[in-house]
This record gives C-alpha cells, structure tokens and sequence, in this order.
C-alpha cells in the first residue's frame, strides 16, 4: 500500500506539489513566528534577573534600560564614578556594577565595567579581565574576526566603524566567552579605567599634535612656558578630567526591598538622576512585544485556514479526477478500506514530509532574522527548538490529512467505496 500511495503521488506531481508548498508556507510563517517570539520573551525576561536597580543621567527610562542590559542606543550621559564608590559602601546593597560605553571594535560595542557583570558567563577559553587594557570578547566576536587569547585589538572611538582609532593603547585579549545566544556574544568588555585611560591617551594626543598660536604668531607644539601651561594643553586636561571617573550607568543588586526602595528614592530625588526598576521597564516592552506576537499570530491562523482551503479543494480535485482508478482497483478486488487506506497514506506522506520541510525552513529563516535582531541587542538561536513548534508540526500535519478523510468519506456512499 505505501508503494502504491507513493507511486500515486509522483503521478500528480504538480497538484502534490501546489499543495506542498501552500502547506510549507503556512507553517513555516507560523513556526517562525512562534519561535521569534518566545525568545524575544526569553531574552528579555532573563535580562533583568540580576539587578533590580539601575542608576543613571536623567532621560529616557527605556533607553536607560536597553542601552545597559541589551547594549543598544547610545548612552543618556553621564554621571559621576563616586556614586559607584558611595554605593559600594552602602549596606543596602549586593552587587554594585559601573557600566560605561563609548567605543568599539569594528562593529562590535565596547562596555567598560568590572568582571562582576560577567560573573554569571562561562569562559570557554582564558580568564576575565582583571589589569587595565585586558579584555574579554563575545563569542561572535572571537569568531567573526579570527580572535584568539593573547591577541591584541585596536579599538575606535565612537559606537559606529570609523571613529578615531585608539592606536596608542590596544586591548589584550585576555578571555573568550561561551556563546549565549545574547548580546554578550557581539561585545567587547574591559575595565572602567581602560576606557578612561584610552580616552586619556587620546586626548593628549590630539593637545600634543594641536598647533599652538604663540606671542611670534607662529604655529609651535604645545609647551610649557615658565611652569604655565598653554591654553590648549589646559583645555586638554579639562576634557581629560571630564572622561575619568565617569560612568554611563550603574547596576544595583540590593539587599531587600526595603532597601530598594530606599535608594530608588534617594537617587531619584537627586538632580540629573534618574533610577529605573528594569524589570517594571522592560515588562512594558515585553508587552509591545506581546501585541505584536498576537499581530502575527492571528495572521498565521489566516495563512493556515486559507491552507486548509487550498488542500480540500486539491484533495477533492484529486479524488475526482481519481475516481477511474478507484473504480478500476474496486474491479480487480481491492476493497473500498484499502482504497481510502491508499488516498489517506498519500495524503500523509506529503502533510509529513511538507510540516518537516517547513520546521527545517523556519529555522533557517532564523539565521536571516538574527541579523536584524541583533541591532536591537537581542541574539536569536537558530537551533533552539520549543515543544510547543512540535505540536504546530502535528497540529498543521493532521490539517493536511483532514481533507482526505472527509472527502473520503462522503465519497464512500458512492458505488466506488461503499464495500
């Protein structure tokens, strides 16, 4: 019977194939859909289980949060490094984490914060960072550009390719980290006072390269006159001591609620301050997400009730025109059980093998996908599977094969299949 329900079905390749595709396109939208979805959600929710405080400059709450926990946006500012310093020595708090960002490495961001806030990822190779101009890479990273322990990187200043180049004081790698299907994997960490001190070197630079109009009118390298220093070379120090001992932000771990809401009220009451709760923040998004997610999922069910359409009337067409055969294996003795039997495996193989197809295809639409997804700092996992995506398979499997049974069955009161 399988033999003879395959070679039934490479007979009518073109309506087999019509109705493959529109099964494969169906459900591939929906389990594409269904899996980006959850792991945006999953990527968000586990984003904010570590800190339930975020201290930063005034602005937007949602750029605060996304620019620290996904690495996306740019920074709101600035604020000063003694408030780390404060924090730290507070007992209403766990874990106090600086966080600062302001350059990269070809496309790739750099964060300067402490080896904290990678305490809970894996280092496949190597160590954290732990001296100034030590730096641990993402996963992508590592293998994006060939990059292995004891390498060394030149970073820019900016957050887009094409800034001025850090040349003076390049990074040593020092560590590689397990990939995460997160936006660790295309990040670049190093330590506070590497980034101040890159800025340092940069600034001094410039003021060493800057022409100095002296009393002769002529151009001169900055220098030191009688101990004073040159209006350029002051300016410079100014700029200088406006990078070092600032942060972007900072993440807090405190001790209870209570003092949780101690701080939130203290830091928020301070001027050119704003304290968020990442996790109330990022709900929203999630709710976004969530409107979104239902967006799509209601055009998925179009896309699937217009497939079941297309599969009945190609199986009733089929069945139709199928109706000499059937009369022609009534005549040489098949029974009408074993003709339906013939027509339901047919229409199974091709559900099966088109539902599998399009599981394979959704997931390698993901690699498409992440290359959108990781603008907005979340890294999607092209082999994740949910059990939920089986359950869609089956579900889209048993609509391929509904069609069958039901014309079959109204066909079974005809002289063909009554027997």
């Amino acid at each position: 019977m399988l033999k003879f329900a395959i070679k039934n079905l490479l007979t009518k390749k073109a309506r087999m194939a019509l109705v493959a595709l529109s099964i494969i396109i169906s459900a591939s939208v929906a389990l594409m859909a269904f899996n980006v979805s959850s792991q945006v959600q999953d990527g968000i929710l586990n984003s904010f289980i570590y800190y339930d405080l975020i201290i930063g400059p005034s602005g937007s709450s949602t750029q605060l949060a996304m620019n620290t926990l996904f690495f996306t946006d740019s920074p709101l500012g600035t604020i000063p490094y003694s408030l780390v310093e404060e924090l730290e020595n507070s007992p209403l708090v766990n874990r106090v984490v600086p966080f600062t960002m302001g350059d990269s490495f070809n496309s790739s961001k750099v964060v300067g914060t402490s080896p904290l806030f990678l305490e809970d990822k894996t280092v496949k190779s190597g160590k954290l960072f732990s001296a100034p101009f030590e730096a641990v890479v993402g996963s992508s990273v590592a293998s994006s550009y060939g990059l292995n322990v004891g390498d060394e990187i030149i970073t820019s200043h900016g957050l887009s390719h094409g800034g001025a180049q850090h040349s003076a004081s390049p990074l040593k790698v020092v560590g590689i980290l397990k990939t995460t299907y997160t936006a660790y994997d295309d990040t670049v960490f190093t330590s506070v006072e590497t980034v101040w001190e890159m800025h340092e070197h940069e600034e001094e630079e410039e003021a060493e390269n800057a022409p100095v109009q002296t009393e002769a009118g002529t151009n001169s390298a900055p220098s030191h006159h009688g101990g004073s220093l040159t209006a350029s070379s002051t300016a410079s120090e100014e700029q200088v001591e406006s990078h070092t001992g600032e942060v972007c932000a900072i993440l807090v771990k405190t001790a209870s609620l209570n003092a949780y809401t101690k701080l939130s009220q203290s830091y928020s009451g301070q001027t050119g301050l704003m304290s968020i709760n990442p996790s109330a923040v990022l709900r929203e998004v999630l709710d976004r997400v969530d409107l979104s997610a239902k967006i799509v999922y209601a055009l998925s069910a179009v896309i699937l009730l217009m497939n079941l359409i297309v599969v009945c009337v190609i199986t009733l067409l089929n069945l139709i025109s199928s109706r000499d055969e059937i009369q022609l294996m009534r005549l040489i003795g098949i029974s009408a059980r074993r003709v339906r039997q013939v027509f339901m495996i047919q229409n199974a193989i091709l559900g099966a093998a088109a539902t599998l197809l399009s599981l394979l295809l959704s997931h390698v639409a993901l690699l498409f996908v992440n290359n959108i997804s990781r603008a907005y700092g979340i890294v999607l996992n092209p082999f994740k599977l949910y059990p939920l995506e089986l359950l869609i398979v089956l579900a889209v499997m048993l609509i391929s094969v509904f069609p069958t049974i039901l014309f079959i069955s109204l066909l079974a009161r005809k002289d063909a299949l009554t027997k």
